[in-house]
């Protein structure tokens, strides 16, 4: 499809490989009628900011439909958008997104199609030393989620935490400048808020966008997550502090300078 000269700018905000990548793996896109939306709620994260949790008690709080990752480029790719969304909404349609998955939105005409009926939330984390513990654990472990079983075992690696680090610092700092160009409302939210299952601010957000409750007992059915963190996840945290190089400590108080 032919990409508006605004799509363009919204995209120039990732790196070039990340956009050829996707359009390679997406490849041919697939078209359909698109459905009517009363809304949409767009919730765009970098890796292990929360989004698994906050979706399940968004979709059972909010006539949102279903909340997925649901425009990575693997999983869209040889089907129409409109037909998942299709199938996904009720009345407002949701999703949410990593970098990859906008682009890919964004190349499938997801974005443009409902950008005048989205909202954003912007998901963080105020501690990223944590997160990127958390992501450097998950991928050695094998255990994105509770609800998973280990299949490895963790290993400190002050390299990868570090790298970890300052990329998701980086992500959060192109997503801001994405939602910036979207020119629709957004908000962020802080995972440290909700993890112990304090959705105030959550619903405080949905409320303000108009995001219509859900009816008691109608969410999807869905085992419950727990945290991953535990005495492993400490233990990195303050042993990365004596650690931590200049150029990731720079990178790490920058991002705290746009909290």
């Amino acid at each position: 499809m032919r990409l508006t000269e605004a799509t363009r700018d919204r995209l120039s905000v990732f790196s070039t490989g990340d956009n050829e990548d996707c359009r390679r793996v997406l490849g041919p896109v697939h078209s359909a009628e698109w459905p009517s939306l009363e809304g949409c709620l767009g919730v765009v994260f970098t890796s292990r900011a929360g989004s698994s949790y906050l979706a399940r008690e968004l979709a059972v709080r909010r006539r949102i439909g279903r909340m997925e990752e649901a425009f990575s480029p693997n999983f869209v790719q040889g089907l129409a958008a409109a037909d998942m969304i299709r199938s996904f909404a009720d009345g407002w349609f949701s999703f949410k997104l990593g970098v990859r998955g906008l682009i890919t939105a964004e190349l499938c005409g997801v974005i443009p199609q409902y950008l005048e009926k989205m909202h954003f939330v912007l998901l963080l984390r105020r501690d990223i030393v944590a997160q990127a513990v958390s992501l450097v654990k998950a991928n050695q472990t094998g255990q994105w989620h509770s609800i998973h079983a280990p299949t490895g075992e963790p290993r400190y690696d002050a390299a990868r935490i570090a790298d970890s680090a300052r990329n998701i610092a980086a992500g959060v700092a192109s997503l801001r400048r994405y939602l910036q160009l979207t020119k629709r409302p957004w908000r962020p939210l802080y995972y440290e808020d909700f993890e112990h299952g304090d959705f105030t601010g959550a619903e405080a957000i949905c409320d303000e966008f108009g995001v219509p409750p859900a009816a008691p007992g109608t969410g999807p059915k869905l085992k419950p997550l727990d945290r991953t963190a535990d005495a492993v996840n400490a233990e990195w945290i303050t042993r990365f502090q004596g650690d931590i190089d200049h150029t990731t400590r720079a990178a790490i108080d920058r991002y705290a300078a746009q909290l």
